[in-house]
C-alpha cells in the first residue's frame, strides 16, 4: 500500500508543432518559416480521495473487547490472546480488554449488545446464553440471533469432574449430597447441571452459584464443593494434578487416556432427552464465542471478521495456545450464526425442558 496521505503528481507534457507557411500576422508582419515547439507542464495535486489513498478506518482507533466475566479462566485468556494478535491485522489500532462480570455473563452480554455498532466494540461471553434466551430468563436484554458473529477460536469437550473421593459416576449417584459449582444462572455450567439433574432424576445434587475464574477448583480443594461441569480444556490440568476426577464427558468421544469414562449420550435412558444431549453437544462447537452488536456496517464488519479469522490461525496465536495447553479449532462467523439460530429454534418439548431446568416454567 502507498504511504498514507500521499499526493499524486501528474506531469503532462504537450508538444505543439506549428508550421505557419505563408502565415501572416495582421499588420503586414510576416513570420519566418520555423518550427515552434511549445511544452506545457501541468502539475496537479490530488487530495487522497480514492480508496487506495484513504486512511484505513481502524488506524488510530481504540477497539474495546468486552469479556463478560472477571479476569481469570479461559474466556478471559482467549480474549487476551485475540487482543494481542488481532491488532497486527488492524494496523494502527489498539485493542483493550474490558471485563464486565455479573449474572452469569448476562450483564456483559447486555452491555455488548447495546454498544454503538461502529465496529469498535466486540466481545466474548458464555456459549450457553442462547439457551438462557430460550428459557426467557429475567434480565436478558439481547437477541443472540441479531448479533454480529465473528466465530469461535476453539471447540471443546464438556465434562463432569468431582473431587477424588468419587471414583465413578455411580459413586456420584449413590452419594447422600453432591454440591455442584455454577458460575451463575445463564452459564453452561449451570444449565448443564440443571438439565443433568432432570435427565437423571437426581435428588442428591445441589447447585451452588457464584464460582467463576478458578474459584470452583479452589472450593473443591477445600472440600466446600464436590464437583462441577466445565470445559475439559480448563479442567484437565486440575485433574492431572490429582485434584479432580472426571466421571462423565459430553462429546462425541472421550479425550485420549479417558476412554473408560462414559459419555452423556450413552447413559440417557429416556429418549425425550436425546435432543437435549445433542443440544449440549452442539455447544462444544462454540467453546469461546466472539461477536459484536447488531448492524455493524458491512465494510467494517468484513474487516473485523477477516482480521479475526487470520488471528485464529496466526503462528503467534497458536504458540500462545500451545504454551497454555488450550485447544484451537476454529469455527467461522457464518457457522456460529447457524448454530445460534438452531439453538433458538428448538422444539416446544425441548424448550419446556430448558425452562424447567432454569426454573422459568
Amino acid at each position: 500500500m502507498k504511504p498514507i496521505n500521499e499526493r499524486r503528481i501528474v506531469h503532462v507534457s504537450f508538444v505543439i508543432q506549428l508550421k505557419p507557411e505563408n502565415y501572416q500576422i495582421k499588420g503586414g508582419i510576416k513570420m519566418k518559416r520555423a518550427l515552434v515547439s511549445w511544452s506545457i507542464c501541468l502539475v496537479i495535486m490530488f487530495l487522497p480521495c480514492t480508496s487506495g489513498f484513504a486512511k484505513p478506518f481502524y488506524e488510530g482507533k481504540t477497539i474495546q473487547l468486552i469479556v463478560a466475566t472477571k479476569p481469570g479462566g479461559n474466556y478471559d485468556f482467549f480474549a487476551r490472546m485475540v487482543s494481542n494478535v488481532m491488532q497486527n491485522y488492524l494496523p494502527g489500532s489498539t485493542i483493550i480488554v474490558k471485563n464486565i462480570p455479573g449474572a452469569g455473563h448476562i450483564i456483559g452480554a447486555n452491555h455488548l449488545y447495546h454498544s454503538k455498532p461502529d465496529g469498535l466494540t466486540f466481545g466474548t461471553f458464555n456459549r450457553a446464553l442462547a439457551l438462557s434466551q430460550v428459557a426467557g430468563f429475567a434480565g436478558i436484554q439481547f437477541d443472540m440471533a441479531k448479533m454480529s458473529w465473528l466465530g469461535s477460536p476453539a471447540k471443546d469437550v464438556f465434562c463432569l469432574i468431582t473431587t477424588p473421593k468419587y471414583k465413578t459416576l455411580n459413586g456420584v449417584f449413590s452419594a447422600d449430597l453432591v454440591k455442584m459449582a455454577s458460575a451463575g444462572i445463564g452459564t453452561q455450567s449451570h444449565v448443564t447441571t440443571a438439565l443433568f439433574i432432570d435427565m437423571m432424576k437426581l435428588k442428591n445434587m445441589k447447585i451452588v452459584t457464584g464460582f467463576v475464574g478458578g474459584e470452583a477448583e479452589m472450593a473443591m480443594m477445600r472440600g466446600e464443593l464436590d464437583g462441577q461441569f466445565g470445559s475439559w480444556a480448563s479442567l484437565k490440568s486440575f485433574v492431572n494434578d490429582g485434584h479432580g476426577q472426571p466421571v462423565l464427558f459430553i462429546g462425541k468421544k472421550q479425550p485420549e487416556g479417558f476412554e473408560s469414562i462414559p459419555l452423556l449420550i450413552d447413559i440417557i435412558k429416556d429418549d425425550k432427552y436425546i435432543p437435549v444431549a445433542n443440544l449440549l453437544l452442539s455447544l462444544n462447537l462454540l467453546s469461546r464465542p466472539f461477536g459484536g452488536p447488531p448492524a455493524i456496517p458491512a465494510d467494517r464488519f468484513k474487516i473485523l471478521t477477516d482480521a479475526f479469522t487470520k488471528t485464529c490461525s496466526d503462528a503467534e496465536f497458536m504458540k500462545m495456545a500451545q504454551t497454555a495447553d488450550v485447544p484451537v479449532d476454529f469455527t467461522d462467523g457464518a457457522e456460529a450464526q447457524e448454530l445460534i439460530q438452531s439453538m433458538l429454534k428448538l422444539s416446544p418439548d425441548v424448550v419446556q425442558l430448558i425452562k424447567k431446568a432454569y426454573g422459568t416454567k
